[in-house]
């Protein structure tokens, strides 16, 4: 009996200059708790380094298939704890919902946030 490996998790990366720090998240698979327990705490480590800095967010969610439903509720609380940390979001995707989400959620947010079906266009609109 073959055994499949689902694959999740996110790929994070944080880079930083002396104006302004820049978080990629690349989300894979269907996300678990455990998932944010270990990502989560990096993206706030980077924010409260990089006070008084501009801060931009990329998510990648091309791979993404969705959320555990304790996962789904840590997304929430991530989304309401750093609703205002960041100038710019850009959200990269491939379903209808996705976008839709991104134009709802963009008024809760204080930054700027953008869906984007193309990574290179989202880093452009992020750079400029």
């Amino acid at each position: 009996m073959a055994t499949t490996l689902k694959e999740h998790g996110i790929t994070l990366a944080i880079k930083r200059n002396k104006k302004r720090v820049f978080i990629e998240i690349a989300m894979l698979g269907k996300l678990t708790h455990e998932d944010y327990k270990m990502f989560v705490p990096m993206i706030d480590k980077a924010l409260k380094k990089a006070k008084g800095l501009e801060a931009d967010l990329l998510v990648d969610m091309r791979k993404f298939k969705g959320w555990e439903f304790l996962a789904a509720w840590d997304d929430f609380k991530f989304g309401v704890k750093h609703r205002n940390a960041f100038d710019k979001m850009a959200i990269v995707g491939n379903r209808k919902w996705e976008e839709q989400s991104t134009a709802m959620m963009s008024h809760l947010m204080k930054g700027k946030m953008k869906f984007f079906k193309k990574r290179e266009k989202a880093l452009a609109w992020l750079l400029s």
